[in-house]
């Protein structure tokens, strides 16, 4: 039988357009009970301002890392797992502002 790459998946539960307080139709409260009792982490980010965007791809890089150490998954012939690549933050122009446009990652 074929590998079929880990046993378990890694889950996080993100609520996104946090800058829209005035639209929201689920409470923060109820999405951190929710991912609760489904056993995974929840972060709210905006794309639009920023907020948390690198904080959720961190924390599941972070659970997947966690996750290999402790043998919840293991690492299986011709399934390459997970790179941890940092890098380092693009310095902020002097009025603490992105430039709009694409990204430039």
């Amino acid at each position: 039988m074929a590998s079929q790459g880990p046993c378990k998946a890694i889950f996080l539960l993100v609520g996104h357009k946090s800058d829209l307080q005035s639209t929201r139709c689920v409470s923060a409260q109820e999405a951190e009970e929710l991912a609760a009792s489904l056993g995974m982490a929840f972060v709210e980010t905006s794309a639009k301002t920023n907020c948390n965007v690198d904080l959720a791809f961190d924390t599941l890089a972070n659970a997947i890392q966690q996750a290999l150490q402790q043998g919840d998954i293991k690492l299986e012939e011709d399934w390459g797992g997970v790179r941890l690549i940092h890098r380092a933050r693009a310095p902020r122009s002097p009025s603490g502002r992105q430039h709009p446009g694409p990204c430039q990652c």
